[in-house]
């Protein structure tokens, strides 16, 4: 994750870092992987340093107060090794899954689909689809599997099933 945006954006992504079960870091010598660095992005150096500790397998979560051109050669160069979550502004309203979100969660992980999970809450699938993008989107997955096994680290349990 690259960052721009206030102290407060970047503790949320520190904390997301944290909750999909990653261990943070702040000593850049210690990035590698299964580690996220959190550290600050101030020059040509620092990004060319946060560039190889991706290489390295660690992920980042960089507060970047480089000039525009550095920050911008460092996007370019993480998009090049897989997914960038670039944030600007001011960190989102809320994390926190909804009652509703977690038991649709739970559904799925016990091996439902989402037809079955939604028949099983008394809901349409419409309402069913619509929370699970609400849940996506709190997680920061890019897809139902990835909010699945997120939901997992989080510690959320499968619904028993009754049938």
């Amino acid at each position: 994750m690259v960052v721009e945006g206030p102290d407060s954006a970047v503790e949320q992504a520190r904390n997301e870092a944290a909750a999909q079960g990653w261990r943070v870091v702040d000593d850049l010598r210690e990035a590698g992987p299964g580690l996220v660095w959190c550290g600050a992005v101030d020059d040509t150096r620092t990004a060319e340093q946060a560039v190889m500790a991706a290489l390295a397998g660690a992920g980042l979560v960089v507060t970047a107060r480089a000039d525009r051109d550095v920050v911008d050669r460092l996007c370019d160069d993480l998009r090049r090794l897989g997914r960038l979550d670039h944030r600007l502004g001011e960190p989102a309203a809320s994390t926190e899954l909804s009652a509703e979100e977690t038991a649709l969660l739970a559904h799925l992980l016990a091996g439902r689909s989402l037809g079955e999970a939604a028949r099983a809450l008394h809901l349409s699938r419409r309402t069913a689809d619509r929370r699970l993008a609400a849940a996506r989107r709190t997680l920061g997955a890019t897809s139902t599997s990835e909010a699945v096994v997120l939901a997992a680290k989080l510690g959320i349990r499968p619904e028993p099933r009754s049938d």
